[in-house]
């Protein structure tokens, strides 16, 4: 182990650029900078993220969470479409991308010396694009996973680097399952750049067999609406896809119908229980969450 560790010592670390947005993306990065391991092998050099958005009722202008992990620790912050953002990619050795929601242009890929990375939560080909997390809760699947691919400039189409598979617990929503795969996906990226540090423009790769390829879609709150009348019928059978959509969907856009008098109600805790929908906790448009019998008591409505 001591010999390990003065090999380590004696290289030069990976110079890294990071892509990512969301807050998942930012636990990743965090994972990063704090993790005493993979702080012997690589220097977070870079980040790139979306910019600043309007947020809230009161729209008020916020940076995303990577950006946020990045400020707190000093780190650079450029836009990719910049001159001296292509300048600094192309001093990097690795542009790490997870979950960035913006398209790369396919003249950057070859700027890092080792390529550009991608860190993508779904055992590709399938679920390929933006909604890689939410879609195999929402389809009721046993198992989905996290590969790790080397980008070209088809979407989630590159070689594959390294891929693992998780299981997918009955209770798992959408952030237990974002946290689940950032973990997986973090040590998987620990692995690789431990085990081939002195071979990364080496690595075996896997074809990735695009016949087998499924593909997802960004969501937008239409996605969570179901008209009242439907999300009656699905409460009185026990529809288990009910249950598995509010996963998926959970916390936004999350499941909603519009009730008689036009108000939005938004349900925000399911479970599925021997084969039985029981609605929880429920939102009704401008008031706090209540528990579902109390709310029925008062409306009448189910």
């Amino acid at each position: 182990m001591q010999l390990l560790q003065l090999s380590y010592s004696s290289m030069e670390k990976i110079k890294l650029t990071f892509f990512g947005s969301p807050d998942f993306a930012a636990y990743f990065l965090e994972k990063l900078l704090t993790d005493t391991t993979i702080n012997q092998l690589i220097e977070v050099k870079l980040i790139v993220t979306q910019k600043d958005k309007l947020v809230g009722r009161k729209q008020i202008l916020t940076p995303t969470p990577v950006k946020q992990v990045a400020l707190k620790h000093g780190l650079e912050i450029l836009e990719i479409k910049s001159r001296l953002g292509r300048e600094k990619i192309s001093q990097a050795d690795i542009a790490l991308v997870y979950a960035y929601g913006d398209l790369i242009p396919k003249e950057f890929l070859d700027l890092p010396k080792y390529g550009f990375w991608n860190i993508h939560p779904s055992l590709l080909p399938k679920y390929r694009g933006p909604m890689p997390i939410a879609s195999p809760l929402i389809k009721g699947d046993k198992t989905t996973g996290l590969t790790i691919i080397k980008m070209d400039e088809e979407i989630d189409h590159g070689p594959i680097i390294a891929q693992e598979s998780l299981t997918i617990e009955k209770k798992d929503k959408r952030p237990d399952l974002e946290k689940k795969l950032t973990d997986l996906g973090f040590e998987m990226f620990k692995k690789i750049i431990k085990n081939s540090l002195s071979s990364l423009n080496s690595l075996n790769t896997k074809i990735q067999n695009d016949k087998e390829a499924t593909y997802t879609k960004k969501l937008s709150k239409q996605d969570g609406f179901i008209e009242i009348s439907k999300l009656k019928e699905q409460i009185s059978n026990n529809s288990e896809e009910l249950f598995n959509l509010f996963r998926g969907l959970y916390k936004w856009p999350g499941i909603w119908t519009t009730l008689p008098n036009s108000k939005r109600l938004k349900i925000t805790d399911i479970d599925f229980v021997e084969n039985k929908i029981i609605i929880r906790k429920v939102q009704l448009e401008s008031k706090n969450e209540v528990g579902f019998e109390m709310f029925n008591k008062a409306y009448n409505i189910f």
